[in-house]
């Protein structure tokens, strides 16, 4: 609303001040006494003076010039010489020629400050200035246009008020220029309206809208029908900034009422929108914002589109949101895109489709880093991770986020979240260390109680399974909103005490306590783990079967589960089959890179090495080299190589993996493989280095006592 929202009127017409000043000059000089003419100036200077006019009244610009800049040049003195410079002036003008015609302009008003065309010469260098795209100057310019002509001056300052109004200008400076217009007399109908008009605009670009509002109101009755409309829209306005919003509305409604243009309209629409939210009325708000946002000329499509998704955020209507950011994103400047990839991220969360969430949270920090959202990203990124029980990844983005300087609440969020990280890391001490720095910095924090239950679960989970039992039964039986969570927990302390028989029925209980809790998936996922402990993989598989039919994280976990107990079992086409329907269903899942891994394992369990080796290579071209499945799959090409008789190739690309992946747990088995390749080629030399290697990294276990045995 900083910009004029219509012209002002342009410069007169060339011919028609022409002929106004050429008459007042023509009757100027046929009053002067002879006498004076004859003696001060000489004849010719009068007659080629006489002659210039001449040629201007019949529109020969150029010749007229031409003679007027031999007057000019003559350094004879001449009476009208001011006359000649400014019509010298609006013929170059006429001519285009604004450099020309602004020297000549200032030649008048720099040497001939009394003249009687110094007002119309700056009126004519402001607009020379103009012209030449030199607003600044031509704003200078008009300023120097005195009263002495009402009518001149009042023209010039609305030209003034027009290009600081265009242009940026000082906005107090601008405002003054207006309302020294408003104090002068004789104001004409249209130009009250303009002054008016503007100065209502810049009391309301001021925030002072009740003043603003008291122009406007003063404007309308002035204004012409096409610019009714306008005058109406800045009324609504002032009310709805007022807090006025019943008024507002009917004064917006009327905006449809003085034949608005099609963009006015729309942000007539666009802020009856906002008085029915700010009414209290959000459902009829959605409608208008709607049909703005679907009109691709509407001059406040992206701000109705906007605030459309915000109002459907507020409403819980998440998948509706989802769905018009991934329409509307690509119409959008980067920062706003960035907030819209953020709140498709926080959508989805919402929805539960985690691993979609995830992926969008790390795209939106990839994309926009500095993004004012970023921290909170961090956080809701982190949340995700935690449902998914990816706790590692989760702490990396709160450890970065608590080391910025961030909001007192989510910092508070972030240390409580990082505490139950550790937690379910097993880094019990840290965890404790966190929770009680949430107790501590947050007496009357909203985690306090969170991390009071926490710093429970940590003494149960240092070994007093025990207690932590008693302590998760009595919340269990109990109507805390932790009760199914509490006996959830039973059972993973059961689990974790090694005590699967038991941990079973526990887990049983909460399915059928809580049918439809949030932790039904776990619980059935839980129940297969245990079985798998149990080493009955009948129960396991019937387990995680259940699994199959979920819509959230656990179905493609069940599947890959149900995948690895047939490999374990020897059924590798049962195994592919689960593998390759996580893939086809799924294919941005996390567990896509290990599932295809899983594949070429089967494969090369099945002797199919070409295969094997044509998998391992294609998660090795698409996957990024920090992918999880990565370091494995290339220890198992470098296996597969091998059992191809490509020892040298296989050797080379198993030593990758302590190369550039030195802290993976599968660098010890990688110097074992090289070691059995290089002993098969009768190296045994690079053999025994090798397995000495192998010691480094894993000195106990049966990799290490298969080293000391070769190495014997």
């Amino acid at each position: 609303m900083t910009d004029r929202p219509f012209p002002l009127p342009g410069k007169p017409s060339m011919a028609g001040l022409v002929v106004g000043l050429l008459l007042v000059v023509l009757a100027e000089t046929a009053l002067l006494p002879p006498a004076v003419s004859a003696t001060t100036d000489a004849p010719e200077q009068a007659q080629q003076y006489r002659y210039a006019l001449g040629l201007i009244q019949r529109q020969l610009h150029e010749e007229a010039a031409r003679v007027l800049a031999r007057v000019v040049n003559d350094p004879t003195p001449f009476s009208l010489r001011d006359g000649a410079l400014f019509w010298l002036g609006e013929c170059r003008y006429r001519m285009n020629d604004w450099t020309g015609a602004a020297a000549a302009y200032s030649q008048v008003l720099r040497e001939h400050p009394q003249s009687t065309f110094r007002d119309r010469a700056a009126y004519g260098l402001g607009w020379a200035h103009i012209k030449d795209n030199n607003p600044k100057s031509a704003v200078e310019s008009f300023a120097l246009v005195s009263k002495k002509d009402p009518k001149l001056w009042i023209d010039a300052r609305l030209k003034m008020g027009f290009l600081m109004v265009r242009y940026g200008f000082d906005p107090t400076a601008t405002q003054a220029v207006y309302e020294e217009i408003l104090a002068q007399p004789g104001l004409t109908g249209p130009q009250q309206f303009e002054a008016h008009l503007q100065v209502g605009i810049g009391r309301f670009n001021a925030s002072l809208f009740a003043e603003a509002l008291t122009h406007f109101e003063k404007a309308l009755p002035l204004a012409p029908p096409d610019k009714r409309a306008v005058v109406q829209f800045y009324i609504g306005e002032s009310l709805f900034r007022s807090r006025r919003y019943a008024d507002a509305e009917v004064a917006l409604a009327r905006v449809a009422e003085a034949s608005p243009t099609p963009d006015l309209a729309d942000k007539a629409l666009y802020s009856l929108a906002w008085c029915k939210i700010k009414g209290g009325k959000p459902a009829e708000a959605e409608p208008l914002f709607r049909r703005v946002a679907d009109n691709p000329d509407s001059p406040v499509r992206l701000e109705a589109t906007r605030n459309l998704i915000d109002l459907l955020m507020n409403l819980h209507r998440y998948r509706d949101a989802v769905d018009l950011i991934s329409k509307v994103i690509a119409r959008f400047p980067a920062d706003e895109a960035g907030e819209l990839s953020y709140l498709r991220a926080l959508a989805l969360s919402r929805l539960g489709e985690f691993t979609e969430s995830l992926q969008a949270f790390r795209a939106f920090l990839k994309t926009y880093p500095k993004h004012p959202r970023a921290e909170e990203a961090r956080y809701q990124m982190a949340l995700v991770q935690i449902s998914m029980g990816k706790f590692r990844e989760a702490l990396d983005d709160l450890e970065d986020l608590v080391r910025r300087e961030t909001t007192p609440a989510l910092r508070e969020k972030a240390l409580y979240r990082m505490g139950e990280c550790h937690f379910n890391l097993g880094g019990l001490a840290k965890a404790r260390e966190y929770f009680e720095r949430v107790i501590r910095e947050y007496p009357k924090g909203a985690a306090r109680v969170d991390a009071l239950y926490q710093l429970g679960e940590i003494a149960y989970q240092s070994g007093d399974h025990q207690a932590a039992l008693e302590a998760f039964g009595t919340i269990a039986d109990s109507s805390s909103e932790l009760a199914a969570q509490a006996l959830f927990r039973s059972g993973e302390v059961l689990m974790k005490a090694l005590r699967f028989v038991d941990a079973v029925p526990v887990f049983e209980r909460y399915l059928s306590t809580y049918p439809d809790g949030r932790l039904r998936d776990d619980a059935l996922f839980k129940i297969g783990l245990c079985q798998l402990e149990l080493k009955d993989t009948g129960k396991a598989l019937a387990a995680f079967s259940q699994l199959r039919d979920s819509t959230g994280y656990f179905r493609q976990e069940a599947r890959f589960q149900i995948g690895e107990i047939a490999r374990q079992v020897g059924d590798l086409p049962l195994a592919i089959q689960q593998y390759k329907a996580i893939i086809a269903e799924d294919p941005k899942n996390p567990l896509v890179s290990r599932a295809r891994r899983a594949i070429g394992i089967a494969l090369y369990q099945m002797k199919d090495f070409e295969a094997a080796a044509t998998t391992f290579r294609e998660i090795l071209k698409e996957f990024p080299p920090s992918d999880v499945a990565i370091p494995e799959c290339r220890l198992w090409l470098g296996r597969t190589l091998i059992a191809q008789g490509k020892k040298d190739d296989g050797i080379l690309e198993v030593l990758k993996v302590p190369v550039l992946y030195p802290k993976s747990p599968l660098v010890a088995e990688a110097y074992a493989e090289a070691a059995r390749a290089y002993a098969d080629l009768g190296r045994g030399q690079k053999a025994v280095q090798m397995w000495r290697e192998v010691l480094k990294f894993q000195p106990t276990g049966p990799l290490a006592d298969e080293a000391r045995t070769h190495l014997k």
